[in-house]
């Protein structure tokens, strides 16, 4: 869980929090007046959930590509009979 810290802590015990951001990976969220003003956090960290978010970005795109040449594809009028498509399935897969 991230944890929350007013700025002016983090000015005096920099090294104590940052040593403990290496240890737990999470993020520290640093306040002013009482309001989340910056996020600190590990860069190995960071890397890690830069990564995993590029992943899931690539996935949802590759997806969203997928549905777009499908909608193209049924504009364009190359539709099949789902029955027709099920029947050579088994007949390819010797399901028959």
């Amino acid at each position: 869980m991230p944890q929350i810290k007013p700025l002016s802590e983090f000015n005096r015990n920099q090294n104590a929090l940052i040593e403990d951001l290496s240890h737990s990976g999470e993020p520290l969220y640093l306040t002013r007046n009482g309001s989340a003003c910056v996020v600190v956090m590990d860069s190995a960290a960071f890397d890690a959930a830069m990564a995993f978010r590029n992943e899931i970005y690539e996935q949802e795109m590759r997806t969203y590509r997928g549905m777009l040449k499908g909608i193209q594809e049924m504009q364009e009028g190359k539709l099949h009979d789902a029955q027709d498509v099920m029947d050579e399935l088994r007949a390819l897969r010797g399901w028959e």
